[in-house]
C-alpha cells in the first residue's frame, strides 16, 4: 500500500495486493491488484474520518476531471489516466472541503480493514517545516551542454539532530517527480548552513544520460516541492531508492523498511513548501 497526507491537503491511500517476485508484471496485473471496498479511517487524535473509494471506471467524465483537479497534483493520483485503465484511490468524501487535512506537528493514525478481515495499521507524523533559504542556477561546465542548468539550493539545518527531507521537481507543466535520490538526513549537516544541487526528477523508465542527468534546460520553469518528513518516511524512501539504484545482476538484496503493520508500503506525512525559479532563454 501507499498512503500520504500533506500539509493543507486531503489524505490519499492506494491499496494493492502483493505481486509475485517472479512472473509477469504489466498494466493488467497492476489493475487486478487493487483491493476494493476496504474500510479505511484516519485519525489526528481529535477526529476520525472514514475514507471513500474512487475508481476511475465508475466516475463520469465530469467527476474524473473534478477528482484530478482536486487531488491530482498533491496526491497519489497519476498526472493523467487513460480512459481504458482502471485506477482506484481512497480519499475523503468531499475532496473540495475535506474533513481532515495535513497540519504541521500532527500525528495521523491509519486503520484499514479489508473485506477478508485483514487489519492494517500505521502512524505518521508531519514535522515542523524547515524551508529552503534560497535557490539559484548554475550553467553546465561543458561548452557543448551550455543550454543545461543545475538548480542549487541553500538550507540552514536546525541545531537539533534528527531532521529529514525529501524533494520533488516539476519541469514546466509536467508532474512532480522525485529524483533518483530524493531524501536525506542531517547526520553530517546538523546545525549547518550549506548548499547543494537538486537533481531534476526523472522516471526510472527513461534511460539516464550521464552528461545531462539532473540538469534542467534553458527556458524551463522549475518548481520544487520541498518536504520535511519523519524518520519512518525517510527510512522507507532511503531503502527503496537504494535498492532501486543498486539493482542488477551483481546488486545486493535490500530490505525495504516499512512503517506498515500487517502489510508492506508507506503511510507518509509531508510538510511541503513550493519554491520556483525560471531558467532564462
Amino acid at each position: 500500500m501507499e498512503g500520504s497526507i500533506e500539509t493543507g491537503q486531503a489524505p490519499t491511500v492506494i491499496l494493492n495486493s502483493n505481486f509475485p517476485y517472479f512472473g509477469t508484471f504489466d498494466a493488467t496485473t497492476y489493475q487486478e491488484g487493487f483491493i476494493n471496498d476496504a474500510q479505511i479511517t484516519i485519525s489526528d487524535g481529535q477526529k476520525t474520518v472514514t475514507l471513500v473509494e474512487y475508481c476511475w471506471s465508475e466516475l463520469s467524465d465530469f467527476d474524473r476531471q473534478l477528482l484530478l483537479l482536486s487531488l491530482g497534483e498533491n496526491s497519489l493520483l497519476p498526472d493523467s489516466i487513460s480512459s481504458n485503465f482502471e485506477y482506484c484511490v481512497y480519499s475523503v468524501a468531499d475532496v473540495f472541503n475535506p474533513e481532515i487535512i495535513g497540519e504541521s506537528n500532527t500525528t495521523y493514525t491509519l486503520n484499514i480493514q479489508t473485506t477478508d478481515g485483514k487489519i492494517i495499521t500505521a502512524t505518521t507524523h508531519i514535522p515542523e517545516t524547515i524551508p529552503l533559504d534560497s535557490l539559484w542556477i548554475e550553467q553546465h561546465e561543458a561548452p557543448e551542454f551550455a543550454d543545461y542548468w543545475r538548480v542549487m539550493a541553500q538550507l540552514t539545518d536546525p541545531d537539533t539532530l534528527g531532521n529529514y527531507y525529501r524533494v520533488y521537481t516539476q519541469q514546466n507543466e509536467g508532474a512532480f517527480i522525485a529524483p533518483l535520490r530524493s531524501s536525506f538526513d542531517d547526520l553530517i549537516i546538523n546545525g549547518l548552513e550549506f548548499f547543494f544541487p537538486i537533481d531534476r526528477g526523472q522516471a526510472r523508465s527513461i534511460e539516464i544520460d550521464i552528461d545531462t542527468y539532473g540538469y534542467f534546460e534553458k527556458g524551463d520553469s522549475v518548481t520544487l516541492k520541498w518536504c520535511t518528513i519523519d524518520f519512518d518516511t525517510y527510512e522507507f524512501w532511503r531503502t527503496l531508492e537504494f535498492g532501486a539504484n543498486t539493482n542488477g545482476p551483481l546488486g545486493t538484496q535490500t530490505e525495504i523498511v516499512s512503517n506498515i503493520e500487517g502489510g508492506i508500503g508507506i503511510w507518509a506525512g509531508y510538510n511541503a513548501s513550493l519554491h520556483s525559479i525560471k531558467i532564462a532563454e
